[in-house]
């Protein structure tokens, strides 16, 4: 009887070691949810407070930005135009109208807001408001935080 039990025991385990781990764990969707939301309000917070390099810390080394109808840039691009706008004393960036979207998978996010953006007009020199749509493609990264992946900057029109 020693035996066979111990014969069981054996092929089970044989059988367990052949079908391998097993299905990974479903990602905790409101976790990134959560993560995502915590990383728009650091951009935002940083923004606000004329931290370019804070304000694309959020951003994946391969991160593209799409704006106002500009040539696409990267993320080095996309720092120095950031370092740019924060010297402007008129500077405000405040969103509204946020939503979220996690993947199954929870290792991308759909993030969009609307916007609306306070600078200094280079013509008149007055302050001027802009409005707009803001869109971000957030993205696992192999440190396993959210990174803004792909980005899409663009405004409406006056009075919208």
């Amino acid at each position: 009887m020693k035996k066979r039990f111990s014969a069981a025991v054996l092929a089970m385990a044989a059988l367990s070691a052949c079908s391998g781990p097993g299905p990974a764990p479903s990602p905790d969707r409101a976790e990134v949810a959560a993560q995502v939301r915590q990383n728009v309000g650091a951009i935002v917070t940083a923004y606000n407070a004329r931290d370019a390099e804070s304000a694309l810390a959020m951003n994946a080394p391969d991160t593209r930005v799409m704006s106002h109808g500009l040539p696409n840039v990267d993320r080095d691009e996309n720092l120095a135009m950031i370092r740019q706008h924060v010297t402007d004393p008129a500077l405000h960036l405040e969103i509204d109208n946020e939503e979220l979207d996690v993947a199954e998978a929870g290792a991308m996010a759909l993030y969009s807001a609307t916007y609306e953006w306070q600078f200094s007009d280079p013509e008149t020199g007055g302050v001027t408001t802009e409005r707009g749509n803001w869109v971000m493609v957030f993205k696992r990264q192999a440190d396993g935080s959210m990174k803004v992946y792909r980005e899409i900057i663009s405004d409406l029109p006056e009075g919208s």
